[in-house]
């Protein structure tokens, strides 16, 4: 339907030029204005795709009209219509673009003609729009990843700066919405959000964060607009999801750290909500409850107890089979994180999109058992592992130096240090550890914190120099060309698109 302002003192004028668009096959929304100062009051109120008007007409003329008009709109289409063959009416309508200048009484052939150059005008006018407005929307999101990724704020290029500002300035508050299941691909409603929500901004952050902007906002339309959203997200995943608020951002070189402190907010509420749920299961005097299973887990993977771990993590599921009485999705979100502590800290590699997969299994198990399966999977790879790693150790000195470069990988280490953990010379151990693994000890901790980068990386959103001095490289340069030598590509590009490790 396109949106047309018809300005004309004469009645009889004005229902036939009605007349002649009722014949036109697009829909028409008409508003009519009796003169050009009537024309100018519903063009500042209502949205128009074109217009069309007389030339003398009381208190202001089209002319007149239409200079105002095109002042605030300049690429509006406008059809002049008038009873004086006059040169000076035509000049001043080619001067003020108008598509043509039609003379009473109209040829219904002719403005059909000079109606249709209007609608393929407008038409092409909204396609341009529409890509200017995704071209428009694609750069300020670029812009705003940057941001919530931790990009500072002062290096931003000065355009990009204006160009936040001004989002911020009429955005200045944000929803995060997140959701069980890590995920670094978009689901499969997020391209159609820009439809579902026309008027109102989202930013995927991959895993599984998904961002809304507000303009200001009144305490009643905030929070109708919130119980909105919860109840689409909650219909998408079927089940409830939860919400959390930034408040107004006090300066625009805050949004990364009020991004964070909202993820530390829903993670907090995540782990509160749940481990209030498991102490209801368990008796309080339970040790699983008072001695903290995960723990407990990864000290024995650690000290290579593969056994010993999998007979807790098996006494775990065998009470929640036991009671019976937790939900179900409770018990995924238990189990998967479970599985993802695992993975995070022991002094294992795990193929990153392999575990992923493993996780979805646990979240979308049918019943208990399934996830026994899967952890009875992990635990046999893993044994393998550590059997793997004592096959090759020639004595019991390597075994001690490894677990401890797992352990302490974050940390300065030195073959000196080492040493003195295992109680030999470090010459000695130099020699040993190189017999055995077929390369130096300084060697083997590159390699081994590289793997730990790696794995964040592709799982965290941490950001590059964060992630150098987790895994305990003290300069950033030099973790990055340690990084290209062993990968073959730098961080950043290993992080886009690389293999996962």
């Amino acid at each position: 339907m396109y949106r047309l302002l018809l300005a004309d003192d004469s009645y009889d004028q004005r229902e036939v030029i009605k007349y002649f668009l009722n014949q036109h096959e697009k829909e028409w929304r008409i508003t009519e204005a009796k003169n050009g100062r009537e024309g100018w009051k519903f063009f500042q109120e209502l949205p128009f795709d074109l217009v069309i008007t007389d030339v003398k007409m009381p208190f202001m003329d089209g002319h007149a009209l239409v200079e105002k008009i095109k002042e605030t709109a300049p690429e509006i289409p406008v059809m002049f219509i008038s009873g004086f063959e006059d040169f000076h009416y035509v000049k001043k309508a080619i001067q003020l673009q108008a598509v043509d200048y039609l003379l009473k009484p109209i040829d219904l052939n002719d403005f059909q003609e000079q109606l249709n150059k209007m609608v393929s005008l407008i038409n092409q006018q909204k396609r341009h729009s529409h890509k200017k407005v995704i071209a428009e929307t694609h750069y300020l999101k670029e812009i705003l990843i940057k941001l919530f990724y931790g990009y500072p704020w002062h290096s931003l290029p000065k355009e990009e700066q204006s160009v936040a500002q001004s989002f911020f300035h009429t955005h200045p508050s944000f929803f995060l919405i997140t959701w069980p299941l890590d995920s670094w691909n978009e689901p499969p409603f997020v391209p159609s959000l820009s439809t579902t929500f026309p008027d109102r901004i989202s930013l995927f952050l991959a895993p599984a964060q998904l961002l809304f902007f507000n303009e200001p906002l009144s305490q009643h339309a905030a929070a109708q607009r919130k119980m909105e959203l919860i109840a689409y997200f909650s219909k998408q995943f079927q089940q409830e999801i939860v919400l959390f608020e930034s408040g107004p951002l006090p300066h625009y070189s805050a949004v990364y750290s009020a991004y964070q402190d909202l993820l530390k907010t829903s993670k907090r509420s995540f782990y509160q909500q749940n481990k209030s749920k498991i102490c209801q299961l368990l008796p309080g005097d339970h040790y699983i409850v008072k001695n903290g299973i995960f723990e407990k887990t990864i000290s024995y993977l650690n000290q290579y107890e593969s056994k010993k771990a999998q007979m807790l993590v098996e006494t775990v599921i065998n009470c929640f089979e036991t009671n019976g009485r937790e939900e179900p999705t409770n018990t995924k979100f238990y189990f998967a994180t479970f599985y993802q502590t695992i993975i995070d800290h022991c002094p294992i590699v795990f193929d990153a999109e392999h575990a992923t997969n493993q996780i979805g299994k646990v979240l979308e198990a049918p019943t208990l058992q399934t996830i026994a399966e899967v952890f009875d999977d992990l635990f046999d790879y893993i044994e393998d592992a550590l059997l793997q790693i004592t096959n090759t150790q020639s004595n019991d000195y390597i075994r001690q130096v490894k677990s401890y470069i797992f352990a302490h990988f974050h940390q300065e280490l030195s073959l000196e240090r080492l040493a003195k953990e295992v109680n030999i010379n470090p010459n000695y151990l130099s020699e040993l550890f190189s017999t055995s693994e077929g390369m130096g000890i300084s060697k083997y901790i590159k390699s081994y914190r590289i793997k730990q980068a790696q794995k964040r990386l592709k799982n965290s959103n941490h950001s590059i120099r964060t992630i150098s001095k987790q895994v305990g490289f003290n300069h950033y340069s030099y973790f990055c060309k340690t990084f290209r030598e062993m990968v073959g590509m730098t961080p950043d590009a290993y992080r886009k698109g690389g293999p996962s490790c």
